[in-house]
């Protein structure tokens, strides 16, 4: 196609995510375990396809960029592929196609079973094939894996391009094993040790080659093992077969689940999904010294995020509190202590984004870890005092106070006394928008002229009140009462000042930002809805935000539009302009909620689930396209979003833990279900297992005319379980 000058329209962003119109189309297959993860087409295979993110990765690299399984040279026929119910294995049934030498067939199709199963453990990468003949004679067979690897950064597989790049060193190959080397910029040799069992007939570094005989109804097992190394790191583990894997895999779910509450509805779709979603989760949940904290999402935010990890926290605090735990130590060990421009790091911040690749290490990158977000440090005094109106857990809290106190000095002193959390980028290589919408053009004026900073997000604001009244609990639970006042008399001022300068009469909404000059953002987005959330709305706005939100311009059908269709900007199918993202329409469904709308909110919750149940394996995405919702399909898809999401595997635990109006207070030693309520097709949810404090409650609520009705099954402790309606 030619190009006419001045006729293209160039993406000017550094961390845009490329996508192929090939890669982007295929079904994919995802597992991870800790800091290692890999991407697969429906075969099993690592497909060599350009521009791709298929490969197996640790620590952000890609480690293994293809293998694939052919026989007689040829890809093998799918018959069936699927990720198992509990994350920790892909399993995928093939057979061979018609076998053909000029008119002679050598084997007819579906003769063989090829049973692929992978899995992985550390920074190990385990594959098992059986191959299973219901032949009734002996059936030769040549059966090859094809496999290389680039080590690529995962910022090169998403598009971003690098002046230089290391060195590949010679591959070394044994009888059984290949060793593929690479000496990055940063002098780290990463090396990818590929282990075949039993030995092939031919291996180099580049093919492994087996010609076997299966006996008439016989079966034969191979097993590959790919290990990533890396030089200065820890030293490899042992080599495990798969089974040991999967036992140790097991042990470890079983052992998260003795710390979670434990979910059974009417509704068989809405279980499946509750099932899909805690699996997700569990499985971008990353062990580290301080605990598990949940990464964003597959492929391309396997790394700690501030903001989404803290997010996901808050919507599933009520059901796994040992998630808080894990975030908010991993997060106040990594917070800011110096002013360093290149990393937008402030005294007191919380990070936004901790990468440990080799662009990272060689300054290519800003996230070692990098700190240029505004809301993440409000969210983690947030999430501070959640946890500790759940747990009571004043020791926790008190490990932690030198932490919020650092974070609100940030919030309150660090910006010169502006009353709103604003952002403006100070590095290079840094984020221009520093909200969770953070792409290039999603703050922007009704003009489509972008916002100039210091800009002040709507939702930002939200939090900031937010976390000031939770610091406030904090202070005055651990025996400092005379920051409690204070803090308090900061949010109502904020909370007076907010309406005052982000309120659009004209519009009968709030602003989506305040720029540099203090002018108001005079679009329409689902930013306030997090306002709504945070309490920092007044009563007498409510009922016109959630007008607008429950607009055509506004609501799908499916959830929130991140932009109205009204705006200049508007397109359904960007990032953040015009987009659905799951968590965000979660979270103004809850704001609804708070502010009595409970119909709006039933609308959103369902809209939610009935597009969870459109996605294969009910797992929702981190995004979907806007366009209007049509009677018999299910919504659009967004071509390179993450899936499995953090965030979107949370959404459907902050619905039910806002259905039924669930407030905790562990200093009262009191769990309150303030006006519960299900929708018309949820009859029944039963919950086991929810701790508050030092008891556990079992109860079930029944829908009825007027809300739902609770019973008390069981209780371990004294607890108090009380209805308000």
């Amino acid at each position: 196609m030619k190009t006419v000058p001045g006729e293209l329209i160039s993406v000017d962003d550094q961390y845009y995510i490329l996508a192929s119109s090939f890669a982007a189309d295929l079904p994919k297959l995802v597992l991870k375990h800790d800091d290692a993860f890999f991407v697969s087409d429906r075969r099993g295979d690592f497909a060599e396809i350009p521009d791709s993110e298929f490969g197996f990765y640790v620590d952000g690299t890609r480690f293994l960029r293809r293998f694939e399984l052919s026989v007689y040279g040829e890809r093998p026929l799918v018959l069936n592929a699927a990720v198992s119910a509990d994350n920790l294995q892909v399993a995928v049934d093939l057979t061979n196609a018609d076998m053909r030498v000029s008119d002679t067939v050598l084997i007819a199709g579906r003769t063989l079973r090829l049973a692929r199963q992978l899995t992985l453990y550390g920074r190990q990468l385990c594959q098992s094939l059986v191959i299973e003949s219901f032949a009734n004679r002996p059936v030769p067979i040549e059966l090859a894996w094809r496999f290389g690897t680039d080590f690529a950064d995962v910022f090169e597989v998403r598009g971003l391009r690098r002046e230089r790049r290391g060195t590949a060193l010679p591959p070394v190959v044994n009888t059984i094993k290949v060793r593929l080397s690479y000496r990055g910029l940063d002098e780290v040799t990463r090396t990818t040790d590929l282990t075949f069992d039993p030995s092939p007939q031919e291996l180099t570094g580049s093919l492994a080659r087996y010609r076997l005989t299966i006996p008439a109804g016989g079966r034969i097992e191979l097993m590959a093992t790919a290990l990533a190394v890396q030089s200065g790191g820890p030293a490899p583990a042992p080599v495990l077969r798969l089974p040991e894997i999967v036992r140790r895999r097991r042990d470890e779910g079983a052992e998260r689940d003795r710390h979670t509450a434990h979910i059974e509805t009417s509704h068989v779709g809405l279980n499946q999904w509750l099932a899909r979603s805690r699996g997700d989760l569990h499985m971008l949940l990353t062990d580290t010294p301080e605990g598990s904290i949940p990464y964003a999402g597959i492929p391309w935010y396997v790394a700690p995020f501030g903001r989404d990890s803290l997010i996901t926290a808050l919507q599933v605090a009520a059901f796994e509190p040992e998630v808080a735990r894990g975030t908010l130590r991993f997060l106040a060990k990594h917070q800011g202590t110096l002013d360093d421009p290149f990393t937008d790091q402030q005294p007191g911040r919380i990070l936004h984004e901790y990468r440990r690749g080799e662009m990272a290490a060689c300054r290519e990158i800003a996230f070692i870890p990098y700190y240029g977000s505004v809301d993440a440090t409000p969210l983690f005094v947030m999430l501070m005092a959640e946890h500790l109106r759940w747990t009571g857990d004043r020791a926790f809290a008190a490990e932690l106070w030198p932490a919020v106190e650092r974070a609100v000095a940030w919030m309150t002193n660090a910006l010169e006394n502006d009353p709103y959390l604003t952002y403006g980028c100070r590095s290079p290589k840094g984020l221009g928008n520093q909200g969770w919408k953070d792409s290039k053009d999603a703050i922007m004026h009704a003009s489509g002229e972008m916002a100039a900073p210091p800009i002040a997000v709507v939702e930002a604001q939200g939090y900031k009140y937010a976390a000031l009244l939770g610091g406030a609990e904090i202070a005055e639970a651990l025996g400092h009462p005379g920051l409690g006042p204070a803090l308090r008399e900061k949010a109502a001022a904020l909370r007076e000042r907010f309406d005052r300068d982000f309120w659009l009469d004209d519009k009968k909404f709030y602003a989506l930002a305040l720029d540099g000059d203090r002018a108001a953002c005079a679009v329409i987005a689902s930013n306030p809805g997090h306002c709504l959330w945070t309490g920092l709305v007044k009563d007498e706005r409510a009922s016109d935000v959630g007008l607008r939100f429950m607009s055509e311009e506004v609501f799908s059908g499916w959830g929130l539009r991140t932009l109205s269709t009204d705006e200049l900007l508007h397109n359904p199918m960007s990032y953040h302009n015009g987009s659905v993202w799951p968590h965000d329409t979660a979270i103004a469904a809850a704001g609804l909620r708070r502010y009595g709308q409970v119909d709006a909110f039933l609308t959103l919750a369902t809209g939610l689930f009935q597009a969870a149940l459109e996605w294969e394996g009910a797992r929702m995405p981190e995004l979907f396209c806007g366009f209007e919702r049509r009677p018999g399909f299910g919504p659009t898809r967004y071509p390179v979003a993450c899936s499995p999401q953090a965030w979107s595997a949370g959404v459907p635990f902050q619905l039910l833990a806002t259905m039924l109006g669930l407030t905790p207070d562990a200093h009262e030693n009191r769990l309150t279900l303030i006006h519960p309520v299900l929708p018309p097709w949820l009859d029944r949810v039963e919950v086991r297992d929810l701790r508050v404090r030092d008891s556990s409650l079992d109860f079930v609520a029944s829908r009825g005319s007027q809300g739902a009705a609770v019973e008390l099954l069981d209780r371990r402790g004294d607890a108090e379980l009380v209805v308000r309606r």
